[in-house]
């Protein structure tokens, strides 16, 4: 958990140091309310996700024996933790040096994972906490607790589930998916290559780009959950009135496009 939080705020202290400024909160801070209810949100985001940790170190728990480090939770959970570490880690440097070196030309990010998974961050946090609740619940799975402390150690699978859930569906795929390729097809950056982008590589769970875009539109929105709310159809989601013109030729001289897209 220390690991997973220095990595994060080193992370995010060098990002500001070398933009010298944090503009994520931008839109926020001359909006009091919207303010406010960001940070409460945030703070209830934290405690969720701090379930497993905090129940794991209750009285009401450590009361019990423990069982010694080595269980299969304890193997299943470091192998899980390293996985995520790993994937954030890298996919943030990746990321940093895309963009370091492309600017804003638009360009589309699939290197290193990003050309296994379009949200390796995602992937890897979404590990991370499924790691954490893993170890956390080796005492219940190993009978060393019993009663309210057994129920509440596996009730804190409510942290994981709850941050999949905002990354899935609130937050994190719904504000990129839809509305990055609406952008692209609108002003016309790089539509063509990002379409192409989208086709062979999977959403949230790594799979090699070349499988991927063979792979039946049943598997893809099941299994690889690229569900329909993330996906854009151009002229469906499109506002064509804003369209560029080049982009506009461009889609009716390729008609097999809209297709690709949707499958």
């Amino acid at each position: 958990m220390m690991a997973w939080a220095a990595r994060l705020s080193g992370f995010l202290l060098f990002r500001i140091l070398k933009t010298g400024k944090d503009d994520r909160f931008d839109d926020k801070r001359d909006k009091f309310w919207s303010f406010l209810g960001f940070w409460v949100f945030q703070m209830f985001w934290v405690w969720t996700c701090s379930l497993p940790v905090t129940i794991l170190n209750s009285p009401k728990v450590t009361q019990f024996p423990q069982p010694s480090f080595g269980t299969g939770c304890d193997i299943a959970g470091i192998v899980l933790f390293a996985i995520g570490f790993i994937m954030e880690s890298v996919s943030d440097v990746q990321k940093y040096r895309f963009r370091s070196a492309h600017g804003s030309d638009g360009e589309v990010c699939d290197v290193g994972f990003f050309a296994w998974t379009r949200h390796p961050n995602y992937f890897g946090e979404i590990m991370i906490q499924f790691a954490i609740f893993t170890i956390a619940v080796a005492p219940a799975a190993n009978k060393y607790v019993r009663g309210g402390p057994y129920a509440a150690l596996y009730a804190s699978i409510l942290g994981p589930i709850f941050l999949t859930s905002l990354l899935m569906f609130l937050s994190g795929l719904p504000l990129q998916e839809r509305p990055g390729a609406k952008k692209r097809y609108e002003k016309g950056i790089k539509w063509p290559e990002y379409e192409r982008y989208l086709r062979r590589t999977s959403i949230l769970i790594p799979f090699p780009p070349q499988l991927y875009e063979k792979m039946p539109v049943i598997l893809k929105r099941t299994v690889f959950l690229e569900f329909p709310i993330y996906v854009f159809d151009p002229a469906k989601h499109a506002d064509q009135s804003k369209v560029q013109p080049n982009n506009a030729e461009e889609g009716r001289a390729r008609p097999s496009d809209e297709e690709g897209l949707r499958s």
